[in-house]
């Protein structure tokens, strides 16, 4: 798993493991420090597609009813 200091090799959304902290980062970027917990080692762990929720899930349909 990538950490803080390394080049990302592959696109994607990333998660810190120590507080789930979440990143989009292009290839060829430098993976950052968890935005919670500077200076400190920080490992990111690849989100997978299936885990990603679209914006859409948080918001209701026009035709459906607010509450």
């Amino acid at each position: 798993m990538p950490t803080n200091g390394t080049v990302n090799r592959m696109f994607g959304v990333y998660r810190t493991v120590c507080c789930k902290a979440e990143i989009v980062i292009p290839e060829a970027a430098v993976f950052p420090d968890c935005p919670n917990h500077r200076n400190l080692p920080t490992v990111w762990k690849f989100v997978e597609d299936d885990q990603i929720r679209h914006v859409t899930h948080y918001f209701p349909k026009k035709d459906e009813p607010a509450a």
